[in-house]
């Protein structure tokens, strides 16, 4: 492929400059100066004291940069963790259930003696036909008395030890009926 071929037009003033100041060689100053006017335009104005060529010089700079980097580790810990694990046996929770009602029921029904008897002594006897039966009479009902109020105690207090199961020995199924 051939280069084409590029030719100036120089204006009268240009040439009128060559002749003032005695240039010989006019195409070749043209050809300096629209090189030096293409660079300006090309690549802006440069320092008074660079004339001529360009230099284009690469110049390599390192920069160190310190970074401060925050990496978080994971680090896995072991815990033992120690908990109180209680087991209850369901066939005996039921049948304790049943002993508590059962004995509900008896201690609902001794209650109801126990009225039945304090109210019979509250009374007073209308007629005293004999000192020595009605003494006798009264130290029994006392007696009586006194068995169905023990009765009632006993039943009383396995009521409340029921609710109080120990199964195992350390084990302690107060804390499953208290909460």
């Amino acid at each position: 492929m051939m280069k084409k071929k590029s030719s100036l037009i120089l204006g009268d003033e240009f040439l009128e400059y060559c002749e003032l100041n005695k240039i010989g060689k006019v195409n070749k100053l043209a050809r300096e100066t629209f090189d030096r006017g293409f660079t300006i335009l090309k690549y802006g104005e440069t320092p008074s004291f660079l004339k001529g060529n360009e230099v284009i010089k690469e110049v390599e700079k390192e920069i160190i940069k310190e970074v401060e980097k925050i990496i978080e580790v994971e680090k896995p810990i072991e815990v033992i963790v120690e908990k109180e694990v209680y087991i209850t046996d369901d066939e005996q929770v039921k049948d304790l259930g049943k002993k508590i009602t059962k004995l509900e029921k008896d201690k609902k029904g001794l209650s109801q003696k126990i009225t039945a008897l304090e109210t019979k002594l509250k009374k007073k006897p209308k007629k005293v036909i004999k000192e020595v039966i009605n003494d006798d009479e009264v130290e029994k009902l006392k007696q009586e008395n006194k068995k169905l109020k023990e009765e009632l105690e006993k039943i009383t207090s396995s009521l409340s030890n029921l609710n109080k199961a120990k199964y195992i020995k350390n084990s302690n199924l107060n804390s499953l009926y208290d909460e």
